[in-house]
């Protein structure tokens, strides 16, 4: 069977949406991975902000794949019927976005409502990890259709000396200090532990630099190698689409050319405004006053090239 996806966990913040559909154009099997966290969400690193995933998987076109992957703290709030995640949820059902519950383990009260949840959204597929220390997590969800497993490799980071066989009756994922140094080598050794069994890998680490920030570049090498794999082995998961899909015009009425950082930098100065409202230190207020003629000065730019009624927003301008 086929390698139907290669998943790369942890696309963030400063990872341009538009750059995600281009490169989808091109690759087809590319997914690209959400980590939501409720503590660390919107901090610098791995983890996007709440509006960057909602906006995410809201604006990026239909044929690019993405998943929601939700830890310990996340999963455990879903269950508890936490309406941030059960948003996040509700649309990842509706894009058939992939969800992987990031579990060790989970209470035996709580297996029912897990099995129940992942029934009550059967376009969504849910991915949990196997191995040893959650095998009841496992036979809990035996009977529960739209459910598939990662083979998880070393805790410690280190690439296994044997990949996990592949199961009969389900897709399966595997991951495991996987990156464009060493998937040359590695690639082959999947397909054969696969075997029949259809089956996608996950990037996560090896494709982050040391700031813990995404690397398109990274992702793009690994990309080309998968590509070359299928190739010689016959199983190419899909046609390549040479960016027929990908219609410039087509990302700017979506919104997707917006400029984040600059949307972003808005957005910050308008915080920085009202959380010093009541401050007293002169230096505050200093950079307070900077802020509001930076947002004055924003706004009567705006003001000044007015856009005709009914006709959208022009080519390259910003969409706010």
């Amino acid at each position: 069977m086929p390698l139907t996806r290669c998943c790369f966990a942890g696309v963030d913040e400063t990872t341009p949406l538009v750059e995600l559909a281009v490169v989808s154009d091109l690759y087809p099997y590319a997914e690209w991975g959400f980590l939501y966290s409720p503590k660390h969400q919107g901090m610098p690193g791995r983890f996007p902000s709440l509006t960057r995933i909602r906006r995410a998987f809201a604006e990026l076109p239909p044929y690019v794949l993405t998943a929601l992957h939700l830890g310990d703290g996340a999963v455990r709030e879903l269950l508890g019927g936490e309406p941030v995640v059960r948003g996040l949820l509700e649309q990842a059902h509706t894009r058939r976005a992939r969800v992987q519950l990031d579990i060790a383990a989970v209470d035996a009260a709580d297996l029912g409502p897990l099995a129940q949840l992942m029934l009550e959204h059967p376009r969504v597929m849910f991915v949990t990890r196997h191995s040893p220390g959650n095998a009841a997590v496992t036979r809990a969800l035996a009977a529960v259709p739209n459910r598939c497993v990662l083979f998880e490799a070393d805790p410690d980071g280190r690439t296994p000396a044997h990949w996990a066989q592949g199961l009969e009756d389900m897709a399966c994922g595997y991951c495991g200090s996987l990156g464009p140094l060493n998937l040359l080598a590695q690639l082959p050794l999947i397909y054969e532990a696969a075997g029949a069994a259809e089956f996608w890998i996950q990037i996560d680490e090896r494709v982050r630099d040391n700031d813990d920030r995404f690397s398109m570049s990274s992702a793009r090498r690994c990309l080309a190698i998968v590509s070359a794999q299928a190739e010689l082995q016959a199983d190419i998961p899909a046609p390549r689409a040479l960016r027929r899909r990908c219609e410039p015009l087509a990302l700017i009425d979506k919104g997707l050319l917006r400029d984040d950082v600059e949307g972003d930098c808005e957005l910050l100065l308008r915080e920085l405004v009202d959380a010093t409202r009541d401050a007293l230190d002169p230096a505050v207020l200093g950079v307070r006053r900077r802020a509001q003629n930076l947002l004055l000065r924003r706004q009567a730019s705006f003001v000044q090239a007015p856009v005709e009624a009914g006709s959208g927003p022009q080519r390259g301008q910003a969409r706010f």
